[in-house]
């Protein structure tokens, strides 16, 4: 069966491109036939922001060259185009990544809701996350849009379990909930190569906090260890960088790494996979809602911490052992329970 995903497969986000990778993979896995539909959001960068990304772009065009697969001949760039012109196909999925998060897509919500294409394609979402706790309607797409489009998917498989409550109680769907698809695969060899440990403590921060460089420094006096910055543009006084790194690098700074400091959803899934000691470290506790989620699946809860929390909670935390044969059982009983339900949606 044909399978043409709908997801930020276009972003130069290492999180989005390595999803976008993943879902390839498991519906290859499945027998089944992916295609990534190459619809983009607008990228519009000032002449300053080109400057300052170009080698970052090249590097992630590069990646998604080399590993995507099959995209749809066309690129779409609007709503009107997928309805005037709907990619042919025996499936549309949708997911993984916020794609279902208003403040993200915007005017391009009904999109991700695939309000396109004809009533005889198959439509389901895999691991799609709202981003937050509860909703708040949006002027992109009525909740009565999103009721008749939900009523047109043959099965709705949601990333975290406040967006399952969400379809549920807000748009009367019933949904499941799945674990990303960077998680249905336990390492990822065929990217990284073989990886030496770097000794170094890994600091991979999407939004700036002065706190977070401020702990994460005095973790790594006290551990006396290097410490780097990875995927930010940013360079703290004291931390190693190297931006911009490819998506395959940055991974494999992740399996060489003595321990990681985070705000990151996926910068926390590589942590487990790779059993990475970690502590995440969140400045706006609403942006933690996919992180809280995981953090539950896997009965690590106690490795979030907020601007509330002091140095000493920091390093708490931070000498607290990780049950790695605990967590490996619970990813392995949510990966199988994962790939049953999407080997069900698309058969």
């Amino acid at each position: 069966m044909k399978v043409s995903i709908l997801t930020y497969h276009w972003e130069d986000n290492y999180g989005a491109v390595m999803q976008a990778y993943a879902t390839v993979r498991a519906i290859k896995e499945l027998g089944h036939e992916p295609e990534l539909i190459d619809f983009r959001l607008p990228y519009s960068p000032s002449a300053a922001q080109r400057c300052v990304f170009a080698l970052k772009r090249r590097r992630f065009n590069r990646f998604r060259k080399r590993h995507y697969g099959r995209l749809t001949p066309k690129t779409y760039r609007s709503l009107d185009e997928l309805r005037r012109e709907a990619p042919s196909s025996d499936c549309y999925l949708v997911g993984s990544d916020q794609t279902w998060n208003p403040n993200i897509a915007g005017e391009k919500l009904p999109a991700f809701f695939l309000d396109f294409g004809p009533d005889s394609v198959r439509r389901v979402t895999y691991a799609t996350s709202i981003g937050q706790n509860s909703w708040v309607p949006t002027r992109y797409m009525p909740d009565e849009e999103i009721r008749r489009s939900l009523k047109k998917f043959h099965r709705v498989l949601l990333r975290e379990d406040s967006a399952v409550k969400i379809c549920r109680e807000v748009f009367g769907r019933d949904a499941s909930q799945v674990i990303d698809p960077v998680l249905l695969f336990p390492s990822y060899p065929e990217l990284t190569g073989e990886v030496k440990p770097s000794g170094e403590i890994i600091a991979y921060k999407l939004i700036d906090d002065e706190g977070f460089y401020e702990m994460a420094s005095k973790l790594a006096s006290d551990k006396q260890l290097p410490i780097r910055s990875i995927g930010s543009v940013r360079r703290p006084k004291g931390f190693r960088s190297a931006y911009p790194e490819s998506p395959e690098k940055w991974l494999s700074r992740f399996v060489g790494a003595s321990f990681v400091i985070t705000d990151s959803f996926h910068g926390t899934v590589f942590s487990l996979l790779y059993h990475r000691p970690f502590l995440i470290y969140v400045g706006d506790p609403t942006r933690t809602t996919r992180i809280e989620s995981l953090l539950r699946q896997v009965g690590l809860s106690d490795r979030l911490l907020t601007s509330a929390n002091s140095y000493s909670d920091f390093r708490r935390v931070a000498e607290t052992p990780i049950d790695w044969v605990a967590v490996d059982a619970r990813l392995k009983e949510l990966r199988r329970h994962s790939f049953d339900l999407l080997k069900e949606s698309l058969s």
